[in-house]
């Protein structure tokens, strides 16, 4: 008689393998019941204290378990669910901020959460660890204004891959990642933009960007790909800092001198944002350019100042109350089923005409 080989066993990871006895475990117990510690159930299963965390932290993301501070791991109760959203900002004194943020409580609110306002303060490293004390904080779910740092976003992504609701804003993941975002049409801002300089008589163009964020980088697409159709080549001047919630006003500068200095002078320049257009200017006049008499500027927001600087700016403006809005309705999705599809909310933007756009020179 022929024999058979025996089948091969699957390899499941430890933690996995924990996460699974748990839970049947937690069938068997009641709301409040009490597993013990993070040491002790390492001890019994038989695995490191980070094993076990990690098969804790799953449950906890979940919404199984409950993490209390200097006792141990209890078995949640979903009756008492504190349906509770944080919202992460790196400065919540940034009026696009104030404004998604606004908007976001009032979506969540009308959808039973309360949403607990968490900021940063200028910190990029504070924020960061916000960020990774979400799972097992108590909070539902959370949404993070992006500031566009390589270790945030990395750090977003792990945060996702544990099942905790999460969404950001302001910035596009690669869809592998299975990360919610909700970002502006940026690519589609550029091309208004370009648009209007064009549709001005201006044919020396130029962007001044931060390089950093996706983004940005939208918007430098948009605004490229109605330069080249009008058979234009625009200059591409790209700033960076090292400290992503500080000043870059000497940055914006010697990238406005750069401009300045170049054999065929721009005379429609694009801004990534209404802060930089600003410091632009600031810089042009330092140097005798009048807005718009010798050069034409357009930004990217409509923050509140854009209408008060003199010359008032052209921008391009995004829907800021938009934005936090669809951030809350995807964060409510995301709680509800964990296992929903996954994409990014794209929110139109508008063209705002105001007096920094003139017409070029003949």
């Amino acid at each position: 008689m022929k024999k058979t080989k025996p089948e091969k066993r699957k390899w499941i990871a430890p933690n996995v393998r924990m996460t699974e006895a748990l839970r049947a475990r937690v069938a068997a117990l009641g709301p409040g019941d009490a597993l013990g510690t993070e040491v002790a159930l390492a001890g019994e299963f038989g695995v490191s204290r980070m094993t076990a965390r990690k098969a804790v932290e799953t449950l906890v993301s979940e919404g199984v378990l409950e993490r209390r501070a200097g006792i141990g791991v209890f078995v949640r109760d979903a009756a008492s669910d504190p349906r509770r959203f944080r919202f992460l900002a790196g400065n919540l004194l940034w009026d696009s901020v104030i404004r998604v943020a606004t908007a976001f409580r009032q979506e969540a609110g009308a959808a039973g959460f309360e949403v607990e306002m968490h900021d940063a303060g200028g910190s990029a490293d504070k924020l960061k660890d916000e960020l990774a004390a979400l799972p097992g904080s108590g909070a539902s779910g959370a949404v993070v204004f992006s500031i566009h740092d390589p270790a945030l976003t990395a750090a977003v992504a792990d945060i996702v891959a544990t099942g905790f609701p999460l969404v950001v804003i302001d910035e596009a993941f690669d869809p592998k990642t299975n990360v919610p975002g909700v970002v502006s049409d940026n690519a589609l801002g550029g091309r208004l933009a370009a648009e209007r300089l064009i549709h001005a008589g201006h044919r020396e163009l130029a962007f001044i960007g931060d390089w950093v964020a996706d983004t940005v980088r939208a918007r430098w697409a948009g605004f490229r790909q109605i330069a080249e159709a009008h058979g234009l080549k625009p200059v591409r001047l790209e700033i960076r800092a090292d400290d992503r919630l500080g000043d870059w006003t000497h940055i914006i500068h010697e990238a406005t001198r750069r401009l300045l200095r170049r054999k065929l002078r721009p005379t429609g320049i694009f801004c990534s944002c209404d802060a930089v257009a600003r410091h632009v200017m600031r810089a042009l006049e330092a140097h005798g350019v009048e807005v718009p008499r010798d050069v034409s500027l357009v930004g990217f927001d409509d923050d509140p100042i854009a209408e008060w600087t003199k010359p008032a700016l052209t921008t391009v403006r995004q829907d800021f109350a938009a934005l936090g809005t669809a951030a809350a309705r995807a964060l409510v999705s995301r709680y509800a089923d964990r296992n929903a599809p996954v994409g990014t909310v794209t929110v139109p933007v508008s063209l705002v005409v105001r007096d920094t756009v003139g017409r070029a020179a003949s």
